[in-house]
């Protein structure tokens, strides 16, 4: 879907104009947990379904026009080992969100930037180191839809 890597590249583009000082500066600031990363989107504002005390799922959408409907679904589940994320968008304005969470307090900008290259790499990944997380992406684009999941192992003795 050629929107979403437009999207994904620009978002990419701008993060590196930015004072490449400030960008630097980018100190993690909370720790990706599950319940960071559940109170993360709680915050965006987005409906909240607790599926089981591991499992959380949020979205939205709106009516595009009387027969299209557009919409997000994301997913937070946490096993024993790792923090899997996984996102459900129907439109580009809903990859969005996945900016939103790559930029976010939970990565430094060398994370961050490690994480946008995977998503454009056009291939899935697994077990790639990013700074402190063993990171496996998936892509998948069925015909009206995108599904990226990202699964973050942390990776023992970096702190």
């Amino acid at each position: 879907m050629k929107p979403l890597k437009t999207f994904a590249l620009v978002s990419l583009l701008i993060a590196n104009l930015v004072a490449p000082g400030a960008l630097a500066a980018n100190p993690v600031s909370t720790p990706l947990t599950f319940a960071n990363a559940v109170s993360f989107f709680k915050a965006a504002k987005f409906r909240a379904t607790e599926v089981q005390p591991r499992c959380a799922i949020f979205f939205e959408g709106e009516w595009k026009s009387a027969k299209v409907y557009n919409y997000g679904v994301i997913m937070v589940e946490n096993s024993d080992e790792d923090i899997q994320v996984t996102f459900y968008l129907t439109d580009a304005h809903e990859m969005n969100w996945v900016t939103e969470f790559l930029d976010s307090q939970f990565f430094n900008r060398n994370e961050t930037e490690k994480l946008f290259q995977l998503m454009n790499a056009g291939s899935d990944v697994r077990s790639q180191n990013v700074g402190r997380f063993r990171v496996d992406f998936h892509h998948w684009q069925p015909r009206h839809a995108q599904i990226l999941v990202f699964s973050f192992t942390p990776v023992r003795g970096r702190g």
